[in-house]
């Protein structure tokens, strides 16, 4: 349809498209279709808007052609640790106890193993593979924040007109928890993705902070108070988890700055400037 768009303008026309996609599916197929909807907004714009999934160039900077192994560990430390760190918080003050491992759990980190990484790779191939490399034009770390804040409108029609997730807290203290947790992900994922040059690592992150809270939170833990440990301290974007994943950000971005890019890597190239 337009061959020559600019980075800018694919952008927008990217998050248009996935946010309405967001505000009309939110209710579909208990939001399956809004689950995979970054995906679908890629192929659109590949495939159909500027017509670069023709071409191996148009797949290839989406960063699926490395696996980037050397920052696997570093993935899973930054989300799976601070997700098992903030379960110990919040038996650490009291609020939750320790419980053995009972009732389906294996069945659903099974699930989970087949069924989370398809997910992250949905999102992830839009957020990290997509979109950020096409808001390179605004600096590395101002590219992180407005997908960040995209991220979160995205979330906001499954939050705020379905009762399956965040349902259940104070509206302001869960909505105001999740944005800047999203935000401090938005960082990691972000980093993650630019030191690797690879979307892989960002999947992995993602996958493991969604299963980690899902398996921990649900099955090896007991509280009477479950919005206190499952929304405000431990839950997937609680207060405990948002400090960890804060100080993983600042340390990655510490870390980042004393690493040059490749010269010969575009995305690399335009990302660190700024």
């Amino acid at each position: 349809m337009f061959e020559r768009l600019s980075d800018r303008t694919s952008a927008i026309i990217f998050s248009i498209l996935v946010l309405a996609i967001s505000l009309c599916t939110a209710n579909v197929a208990e939001g399956l279709v809004l689950a995979i909807s970054p995906l679908l907004a890629v192929l659109v714009m590949l495939l159909v808007v500027t017509r670069e999934g023709y071409g191996r160039a148009g797949w290839r900077r989406l960063g699926m052609g490395k696996l980037g192994l050397r920052y696997w560990p570093l993935a899973l430390i930054t989300t799976a640790g601070v997700s098992a760190l903030a379960i110990v918080g919040v038996v650490g003050v009291g609020a939750a106890s320790f419980t053995m491992l009972s009732g389906d759990w294996l069945q659903t980190t099974l699930v989970l193993c087949i069924t989370g990484p398809i997910l992250a790779f949905a999102e992830e191939i839009g957020w990290r593979g997509y979109l950020q490399p096409r808001l390179a034009f605004l600096g590395k770390r101002w590219a992180m924040l407005t997908v960040g804040v995209i991220w979160i409108g995205w979330h906001l029609p499954y939050i705020l007109l379905t009762s399956s997730y965040h349902a259940e807290g104070e509206r302001l203290i869960v909505l105001t928890l999740f944005s800047g947790s999203v935000i401090a992900f938005s960082f990691v994922f972000g980093y993650l993705r630019l030191l690797s040059d690879s979307v892989w690592p960002a999947v992995l992150a993602h996958f493991a902070h969604n299963a980690t809270f899902a398996v921990l939170a649900t099955y090896a833990i007991t509280t009477d108070r479950p919005v206190l440990v499952n929304e405000y301290l431990a839950g997937d974007t609680g207060l405990f988890v948002l400090i960890g994943t804060l100080i993983c950000a600042l340390a990655i971005a510490l870390r980042a700055r004393t690493v040059t890019p490749r010269p010969s890597e575009r995305f690399l190239q335009q990302s660190w400037r700024g």
